[in-house]
């Protein structure tokens, strides 16, 4: 599996959008319902990786950066249906861009938020909420 982890170039990240919807699919199975595209579905989301990952740094270790990469595209797919403008995107150019070779979701107004980082730092922050309250806010 390609994950987002691992995009060098604008035909990887085309790629990893076009194998969206089986990881995605993945992802629901081993939580064990299918989530739905609302706000609610993040708390869901939150609440299966807060029980699974006690820190952050579990979920970057080998074998467990799909679920990471499942769960971004998740969350990715929420804001893209929940907020106005929302689209992927992937910075390649600005090596110091903290997104670099990460897919984004850039909202209408420019604005940039990163999937992949909001994972992680629910798990660092260990808060109920986090994600919704990220996404909230660009609403």
């Amino acid at each position: 599996m390609l994950g987002a982890l691992q995009l060098h170039s604008r035909e990887a990240f085309q790629i990893w959008l076009a194998s969206d919807v089986e990881v995605r699919d993945e992802l629901y199975a081993l939580i064990g319902e299918p989530l739905a595209t609302d706000l609610d579905s993040l708390d869901v989301l939150e609440a299966f990786l807060l029980a699974r990952y006690r820190t952050q740094r579990k979920i970057l270790q080998l074998g467990e950066r799909e679920i990471l990469d499942a769960s971004a595209r998740h969350v990715g797919l929420v804001m893209l249906l929940n907020l106005d403008g929302a689209a992927w995107a992937i910075e390649l150019d600005d090596e110091d861009n903290a997104y670099y070779r990460l897919p984004i979701v850039r909202l209408a107004d420019g604005a940039e938020e990163c999937p992949l980082t909001m994972i992680t730092a629910a798990l660092d922050r260990r808060k109920r909420g986090y994600l919704r309250g990220v996404v909230d806010s660009y609403a």
